[in-house]
């Protein structure tokens, strides 16, 4: 039978799960005692004990590491001597060439009266190694009985695992219920563990050590719990835990008399815990864990069963040990092997000397840090014996140079006057590009003539300093001319898009009540306030009498998102936007006359730190369109034509843009800051290749401190603890506070606070004026930001996250709470939570009784109120929302819950293609488990990860989908439908599949040839409505063989469908598509039921369009329409007189010519895309109308708006059979959402009524 050798003790199980097996590293002291005399007493001290010639190996057979004693004729000693002068260093690299070489049970090299010696780790422990040194000077005392040999320990405790007390042992350990315990690992970490070791050292004042026994003395404690005790507080105060566990180094060798003068590894670490009330003194909270040690010291050799208990394994993070040593420089550790990651030893000597050794796990902690730490727990200590009886929480940890704010050293060039630098441009360079808008390019002074011409338009309207003039303008040259003419009339702007959310666009004009609203050329509001046209703005006459802004005067309005479910209005003034400006750019040394790009959204300030250096430095910002901003390729292509010398971006934006892409031509060729979110290691990673020449920079700040007051050159090299922020902006003054609003030490965390130049104005109306307060220094105000951070041992801050419920998406800060409230406002809605998961939103809500709405139904009430970054990812309906045993949400519950519901039923992709997408869509989510019908958007989707799909697809499957596709085809399945069909996803589309043979519903694009505008309808009709859906084909509508395209569609739908009842449904224009479809699907054998027509008049032709310009026109108004950004009269007359006797492809070229078309579009795609979009829909429109409608043998079913009069008569002659119609009082563009509409079609889609029943009139 194989010998499979001896069991590990517990000690040597818990440092074999640490290290892998290595040598202990040690120096003695021998003074006095000849070389040869030391030899010889090793040697004979290695033939007495087992431990020193224990070896080590992996049986076959076995589970892990074994041991077994050498026989003293094995031995295998490497004595030598050496020459004197050798470092520690030096000495260590060849004995550890040596002990992997010959693998020696000891090294032992002799050098002037010191005995430096590797032995394995395993083998021996510090205190075994004190016995050895004082038998080689001769001075152990000798044992009144024969010790005993480690290899009888090792077999004696595997013994005691199997006799009558082990269960109660086992019991003892599970009732302390340690994985309800967290570890003491320190926030501030550099890495992963590693099991690599690094040390640093203090000594300890012989008086603290006096001070300390005799404490110990006093209270009738060891020092080993009061040490503990101390160690325990200080960890937990730095990572603020009031509870956790550590490990205590203790020797069983102090319990049994068997055991004195035994050698090996006996020091084991024992699991404690540390309870910190808010009244817990230092003597106190000593006595609780003397308990618990004599508790556990009871029960520690069933710690041999240690594979049982992996929760407890978290003492390891932190532990403590104390060593009695003869002398403490005596004998010198060179290295520690400990199996926890944070060990504090005291080491003691009989004279009253003292040393602390930290051991620190080298992956995770760097050696400044624990040099700090260190120094901290000395001056903790000497805190402690000052007031050991008084609260831990009522003592200060902060050692002296911590006690001042974090602030700018240095000399700091004046702030300057925006405006005034700005006109001196506009004299001195005045043909110079300021300001590029696509194709268009203004110069200094035509910009400075155009901002005068608005300035004086806004000063005949009466505003002046201190008013707000909201700007409702889309992305595009007339907002930044706006926000400039805003300054020269002495005003503050406020930039809203008109494409937010109707309700919220009212709550926010009522909160900030602007003297006037600045639109583009048509302004409907829920709210009266006055306003000016654009127009009208732009065309008056300059400036008569310049305004000077004084630097209290109010610059600009933004607005955050509210806890009180209200947006708030965040104030800054002139002088703070001064001072940021002209502190950015000096302290980046950012370029003068260069090229800078504006990405960002303009409701937001991220922009600024581009926008008005840029001015100052008399360069040319570049305001990016919005397919550039949102399509990978797009933004590579206007960065080739148009290269930026700075740009500022949010890092999960700029990935989304790079894709795959080399990087090259696509960075900027000067300065890149990064700023809004943390940089990831990923895009470090990518940067660190290819941003040769730009010099990157990370900046934080929120928008009530004027942009950023933090900011860092990037040290590519080091990662993601390169970009810790370092530097402070300007004349502003960095607080970590904590919840007494006392500073907090370096490694702690605490909220970040602002005080200084930048912190602006407050709220406006004062709302949410608890976040400012006052800087103990000046009195000036402070600003509390609510995010944590903590100061690193370097002095740089890391950014931790919140202290409240605030979170960041994308980029955009946003309060649940306000999420929640505008769940709560909803129709039956009770109760409402919404927590972060990763990167999106989920909602959970508690509807009232005999309230059921669908999930789709409540996100589209939602997105009325709530931009899209604010919308949940997925909402779910519970009976009641889980608690905790202390009567709070749970919120760990509701996350489980979603996640189960999200994880039902995953539809297993078919085909390479769908394979391929889902794989794609996984890697981008960050999620493993979809399925190919799970939606994008409600499984954590949102626009920039969409970017990031296109492009992968693009560059990995050699397709070329339109940027906007994923919006339309929102599930693997449908995209990958629309791939194989073509990019543009070409014929039949699944749009819900429902099995069974009930009704389905089959939906007919339009002009646009897309079925997006249906989706109102989709989401109202709910999951359990089985529906299908026609795209164009592209290349068919160039043909005017019409019947031919049409046999195309009909051979593009499933014959398996020719079983099934089908309804076509067709609105405005498709309502002809879907006459002509009816008479096709009939002739093949489909079963049409009906058909519904929705708003149209089939006997309108296109003469009413008039000629080729006006129908193009005609067809604009329509298509702005669809997107509800509706041309306003002003521009309509323009644009009417700018098409007069053009054909339709030169009026084409003509609208995209024109940037106030393009950006009322708001098109996401490239401008290629547009073009061709707008030739399809007249070719498909021209297609339709020239085409003689049939008359079909099935029911119709029509609804119209309040655009068209009674349209009965018109409908009756293309059926043979009834007609049921409904006049619905909603706008043609709104018809599709109307509840009634959707109502009456699953009704008539019901498959328990028959069909010759539901032949009743449509009431009206």
């Amino acid at each position: 039978m194989m010998d499979l050798g001896l069991p590990f003790s517990p000690a040597q199980k818990q440092l074999a799960e640490a290290n892998p097996q290595g040598y202990r590293w040690v120096r003695m002291a021998l003074a006095g005692v000849a070389p040869e005399r030391v030899e010889q007493r090793l040697r004979d001290l290695l033939n007495s004990h087992e431990a020193l010639r224990l070896r080590y190996q992996r049986p076959l057979g076995a589970t892990g590491l074994r041991q077994r004693v050498a026989e003293p004729g094995e031995l295998r000693l490497d004595w030598r001597q050496t020459a004197a002068g050798t470092d520690a260093a030096a000495w260590q690299r060849d004995a550890q060439a040596q002990c992997q070489a010959q693998q020696p049970d000891l090294l032992a090299w002799w050098r002037d009266e010191q005995l430096w010696l590797a032995v394995p780790a395993y083998s021996l422990d510090l205190r075994s190694l004190e016995q050895l040194r004082r038998e080689l000077l001769g001075q152990g005392a000798a044992p009144q009985a024969e010790p005993m040999q480690y290899s009888d320990y090792a077999e004696w405790i595997a013994g005691l695992q199997l006799d009558e007390d082990a269960e109660q042992g086992m019991q003892f350990w599970r009732n302390l219920a340690l994985q309800e315990v967290p570890g003491l690992r320190l926030i501030e970490r550099y890495g992963m563990a590693s099991g690599a070791r690094g040390c640093v050292q203090q000594a300890l004042e012989p008086a603290l050590c006096g001070a300390v026994q005799a404490l110990a003395e006093g209270e009738a404690l060891a020092v080993e719990p009061l040490a503990l005790a101390a160690w325990g507080a200080l960890l937990g105060r730095l990572n603020g835990q009031r509870h956790a566990q550590l490990g205590l180094q203790h020797d069983p060798r102090d319990d049994y008399e068997e055991l004195q003068g035994a050698y090996g590894l006996f020091e084991q670490t024992l699991p404690m815990q540390v309870h910190l009330s808010e009244h817990a003194s230092w003597v106190s909270l000593a006595r609780q864990l003397a308990r618990q040690l004599e508790n556990a010291v009871l029960w520690q050799e069933y710690l041999g069963q240690a594979e049982l208990l992996p929760e407890w394994r978290a003492s390891y993070q932190a532990g403590l040990s104390v060593q009695r040593l003869a002398e403490v420089p005596a004998l010198q550790a060179l290295s520690f092997d400990t199996p926890v990651e944070l060990q504090l030893h005291w080491l003691l000597d009989e004279s009253g000397q003292g040393q602390l050794a930290l051991v620190y796990d080298s992956g995770l902690y760097r050696r400044e840090q624990m040099q700090l730490l260190l120094r901290r727990y000395v001056h903790w200590v000497g805190q402690l014996l000052q007031a050991p009886q008084a609260p831990l929480d009522s003592l200060d940890t902060l050692l002296a140079e911590e006690a001042q704010p974090v602030a700018t050293g240095g000399e700091l060039p004046a702030d300057v006057d925006i405006v005034e630098r700005f006109r001196a441009h506009a004299r001195n360079q005045p043909h110079s590009p300021a300001l590029r808008d696509g194709r268009r390019v203004l110069s200094y002074a035509e910009l400075d003539e155009l901002s005068e011409r608005v300035a004086s338009s806004l000063q005949q309207a009466g505003v002046g300093p201190d008013q707000v003039v909201a700007l409702l303008l889309p992305r595009g040259a007339q907002m930044l001319v706006a926000m400039l003419a805003c300054f020269k009339a002495g005003a503050a702007y406020l930039p809203l898009d008109p494409a937010l959310p109707p309700l919220r666009l009212a709550s926010i004009l009522d909160d900030a009540r602007p003297a006037l609203v600045l639109y583009l050329d048509e302004l409907t509001l829920a709210c009266e306030v006055p306003s000016l046209a654009w127009a009208q703005a732009s065309s008056a006459a300059p400036l008569a009498a310049p305004v000077a802004s004084a630097p209290q005067h109010l610059a600009y309005v933004l607005y955050t998102s509210g806890t009180s479910g209200k947006p708030k209005g965040v104030q800054i003034e002139q002088g703070q936007l001064r001072h940021y400006a002209s502190q950015i750019t000096h302290a980046l040394d950012l370029p003068g006359g260069a090229h800078y790009g504006l990405v960002s959204s303009l409701l937001a300030d991220l922009g600024n730190t581009v926008l008005y250096p840029a001015w100052l430095q008399g360069g040319c910002v570049h305001l990016l369109s919005q397919a550039s901003v949102t399509d990978a390729q797009a933004f590579a292509e206007e960065l080739r034509e148009h290269p930026l010398d700075v740009l500022k971006i949010v890092p999960s934006h700029l990935e989304a843009l790079i894709g795959e892409h080399p990087l090259e031509g696509v960075l900027p060729r000067q300065v890149l800051v990064l700023g809004g979110e943390a940089v990831g290691e990923s895009l470090l990673a990518r940067l660190a290749q290819a941003a040769a020449g730009c010099r990157l920079y990370n900046h934080y700040g929120p928008s009530e401190t004027t942009v950023g007051v933090l900011w860092r050159a990037i040290d590519i090299q080091q990662g993601a603890s390169g970009t810790a922020l370092n530097q402070v902006l300007g004349n502003n003054r960095i607080y970590l506070l904590d919840e007494q609003q006392r500073p907090v030490p370096s490694g702690q965390a605490g909220e970040l606070c602002v005080a200084g130049a930048s912190v602006g104005r407050g709220y406006l109306g004062n709302v949410g004026s608890s976040a400012f307060g006052r800087d103990p220094l000046s009195g000036a105000r402070l600003y509390r930001t609510g995010d944590l951070a903590l100061r690193q041992a370097d002095g740089a801050l890391r950014i931790l996250g919140r202290n409240d419920q605030q979170v960041k998406i994308r980029g955009f800060r946003l309060e649940l709470a306000e999420v929640e409230q505008a769940l709560r406002g909803l129709p039956g809605v009770q109760q409402a939570a919404v927590l972060l998961d990763g990167e999106r939103l989920l909602a959970f809500v508690v509807e009232e009784e005999g309230q059921s709405r669908a999930a789709n139904l409540l996100r589209d009430d939602l997105a009325q109120q709530l931009p899209d970054y604010m919308l949940p990812a997925g909402i779910f309906a519970l009976k009641a929302l889980p608690l905790n045993s202390n009567g709070k949400l749970d919120r760990q519950a509701l996350l489980e819950r979603a996640r189960q519901r999200m994880q039902g039923a995953r539809v297993a992709p078919v085909g390479e293609l769908e394979s391929a997408v889902l794989e794609i869509w996984c890697r981008v989510l960050g999620v493993e488990d979809l399925g190919v019908t799970d939606n994008f958007f409600a499984m954590g989707g949102h626009s920039l990860a969409a970017i990031k799909v296109v492009a992968l697809i693009r560059e990995q499957l050699g397709l070329n989908p339109p940027t906007n596709l994923l919006f339309e085809r929102q599930t693997v399945r449908e995209l990958v439908q629309s791939l194989d069909q073509g990019a543009s996803g070409e014929g039949w589309q699944v749009l819900n599949e429902v099995a069974g043979d009930a009704p389905a519903l089959l939906l007919v694009h339009g002009a646009e040839g897309h079925l997006k505008d249906y989706r109102p309808l989709l989401a109202h009709l709910g999951e359990g409505q089985a529906a299908y859906g026609l795209t164009a084909f592209d290349e068919g509508w160039q043909s005017r063989d019409l019947d031919a395209l049409l046999q195309r569609y009909v051979q593009s739908i499933p014959e398996s469908l020719k079983q099934r009842p089908l309804v076509l449904l067709g609105w405005c224009l498709a309502s002809r598509l879907a006459l002509l479809l009816t008479a096709h699907l009939q002739a093949a054998g489909f079963n049409v039921q009906a058909l519904a027509v929705v708003d149209h008049d089939s006997q309108r032709s296109l003469a009413g369009d008039g000629d080729e310009g006006g129908q193009l026109l005609a067809d604009l108004v329509f298509l702005c329409g669809s997107r509800a950004r509706p041309l306003g009269d002003t521009l309509r007359e323009r644009l009417a007189r700018q098409l007069v006797d053009c054909d339709y492809a030169e009026g084409v070229a003509r609208l995209l010519a024109d940037a106030e078309v393009r950006e009322h579009l708001q098109w996401e795609g490239a401008e290629a895309e547009l073009q061709a979009a707008m030739v399809r829909y007249r070719m498909i429109k021209t297609r339709l109308y020239e085409q003689a409608l049939p008359v079909v043998d099935v029911p119709i079913w029509l609804w119209r708006s309040n655009a068209h009069g009674d349209l009965r008569a018109a409908w009756q002659a293309h059926t043979r059979k009834a007609l049921h119609y409904r006049s619905l009082d909603v706008g043609h563009h709104a018809i599709l959402a109307e509840p009634r509409l959707s109502a009456d079609l699953l009704s008539l889609l019901a498959p328990s009524i028959a069909p010759q029943h539901r032949a009743e009139r449509v009431p009206d």
